[in-house]
Order: C-alpha cells, then structure tokens, then sequence
C-alpha cells in the first residue's frame, strides 16, 4: 500500500471516528462498552494479523491452490512450459516469529506446501482429471504411457525435502515463493523454490496470466546481465529442494509416465536414444558438465531433445538429495546408550 493510500485511510477513518453515528454505531456491535470489550477487540485484531496460523487455515489455503490449478485456472498451460515457476508471495506473522525476531525456520516448509502444491497440480492437471473421470468406470482409457498399467486416482507423496537458509525473514515482511520443477528420475519428480526478495525478478511472459502486464527488461550487455545475476542472488532467503512421487494403489507412476499422460511430453519415439550422453556422459547415465549440453533443436520446438537436456541439468543437484536416503540406516537404537529421555511440554 502507498503513503498516498495510507493517509486516505487514515483520514477517513479519523473521519469516521469523529461522527457521533458512526462512534456509537461501533460501540454497539464491536461491544467495546460491554465488560470485556476491549480484550474482545484485542483478540479479534491479533487473529487477523496471524490469519495464515489460525487453525484450519493451512488446508484453506492448501484446497484453494489444489482446486483452483485442477478445475478453475482458465488457460490451458503448454507443455513447453513444464520447466517455468510458479510465483505465490505470502508474508511472515508474528506467531511465525521465533527467539531471534525473525521467521522462524519450521515455518518455511508450511508455506513452500502450498508453493509447491499449484506448481505440481497446474502441471499434471490433466493427468488427474482423466484417472479422476475414468476411476471405476470401466471405460477405456483415453491415453495412457503403458496400456498395462493400472488405472485409478492419483495418490501424490511427499517423500522429503532439504532446505538451505540464506538470509533472514523479518516479521510482516512479504516475500515471493518461486516453485518449479527441477527434474526427475525413474520415481521421483524434484522441485525447487526459492523464497526471495518480492518485486526483483520479472518474467519475460505469464504464460498462465498473460493479461498481466510485464515489466521484464533484457539486459544490454554481459556486464548489465551480470549484474543482474549478482542482485537476484542477493534476494534469495532460502532454496528448498523437495521429491514426490505419484501412486496408483500401491503402484507407482513413473514420473515420465505421468507427463504423458498429463499430456505435458511426447511419447518417445521408438529407437530415440539422447546423443549427448553417449558423448559426454558417465558410468551412471548423468552429464558431468550440464552445461555443455545445448539441445539441438529448432527454437520453438518442444521434443525429447529439449526435454532431457533440462532434466539433466537438474539431475546433477537430485542426485545429492538421493544420497541423503542411506542416513535412515545410520540409526542404530541407541547401541551404545543415550544422553537421556525428556518430555517436550508437559508430558
């Protein structure tokens, strides 16, 4: 909100204070008169300045992005930008705040659920609506990357998540949540955000909103560019990497599977076998220098050439997140004792 806006509103309401109609009208129904009024009031002002924390909200938020991204987002999104964030901005409430007077680290992974959940709904949406409508019915499948896999409703698992913590977020301060989908491997799909500064980064295009208007400037030279890179790095609090897996029953859908059928890639065509890991890959199928990697392909063009060059720029920092899976077998039950047993709260 602006100055300007700022003492318009104050103006107003002073105005409204002042009337005699308009002080006692509130006095009425705010009950500011009866015993207890003025803690009543205190009460209702400190559960609207935490709003995001009140009980039951979460799933509010949660079930509005789902739904919204499943059946009301009103532009189809193109396959081609299956690689494009999600933008959502939030802010920090005091109930976030910990000991430090600064967001406190739990909380991030609250806010990044819903980050993440219109991310991954908006792009295999499709996918959902069709095992969602064909679940039960006997009907023939439409489209599907395996005929002889089960049909039925998607069951989509959180299976972890990493999150590095760059700088701190003061409390009421709002901050942008860009989510998007980093790679995949045989089960996994992997998503990024960052949670960065508001109002730094501006897109070439919304390719889900493109009656928004776009701010994005192209920088002139490498110098311009550069600098550019330097101030949006210096806006990132934190980056958070996180796995999902889809399931049907007990089944797992293999994540090139679901694209297909979320009609967000092609099929592979028979016999396709991507060139640039037969030159410059390794023993474990992943490039070492992504980077190098430059699809050849005419721009414009949406196959398996552009596809798996992007997913494996990716696959390089999953892998880490990959290794972190061989900790569960370092818990030992406590073999050579512990310090001792405590209660959390009161019991």
């Amino acid at each position: 909100m602006s100055k300007t806006s700022l003492v318009a509103l104050g103006g107003l309401t002073a105005a409204l204070a002042s009337h005699p109609v308009s002080r006692s009208f509130v006095v009425k129904w705010s009950g500011l008169g009866a015993p207890g009024g003025v803690w009543r009031l205190l009460a209702i002002f400190f559960a609207l300045v935490n709003l995001k924390n009140l009980p039951g909200v979460w799933h509010i938020r949660f079930f509005r992005a789902f739904f919204y991204h499943l059946y009301w987002q009103p532009t189809p999104i193109p396959p081609e930008a299956l690689f494009l964030p999600v933008v959502s901005s939030t802010r920090s409430s005091i109930l976030e705040t910990d000991y430090n007077i600064h967001k406190s680290n739990s909380t991030y992974f609250s806010d990044m659920d819903i980050s993440r959940t219109m991310l991954f709904t908006a792009i295999i949406r499709n996918g959902i609506k069709k095992n969602s409508r064909l679940y039960g019915k006997g009907k023939k499948p439409e489209t599907i990357a395996q005929p002889g896999t089960p049909r039925g409703k998607h069951i989509i698992a959180l299976g972890g998540i990493l999150c590095n913590f760059k700088r701190e977020i003061l409390p009421y301060a709002k901050f942008e949540m860009w989510t998007r989908l980093l790679c995949w491997d045989r089960k996994w799909f992997y998503l990024v955000t960052h949670l960065v500064q508001p109002g730094l980064a501006r897109p070439k295009k919304w390719t889900l909103q493109p009656w928004r208007k776009v701010k994005h400037v192209d920088a002139g030279d490498e110098k311009e560019e550069e600098a550019l890179r330097e101030k949006l790095k210096g806006a990132v609090y934190a980056t958070a990497l996180a796995k999902y897996v889809i399931k049907r029953g007990r089944i797992t859908v293999p994540p090139e599977e679901a694209l297909i059928d979320a009609d967000m890639v092609p099929t592979k065509p028979e016999g396709w076998v991507y060139q640039a890991l037969a030159e410059n890959g390794t023993a474990n199928g992943v490039i070492d220098n992504p980077d190098l990697v430059l699809p050849q392909t005419k721009k414009g063009e949406w196959n398996w050439d552009v596809i798996e060059a992007e997913r494996l720029r990716g696959l390089k920092f999953a892998e880490a997140f990959q290794g972190m899976d061989g900790l569960h077998e370092v818990f030992d039950g406590g073999k050579e004792g512990a310090l001792g047993e405590y209660s959390d709260l009161l019991f």
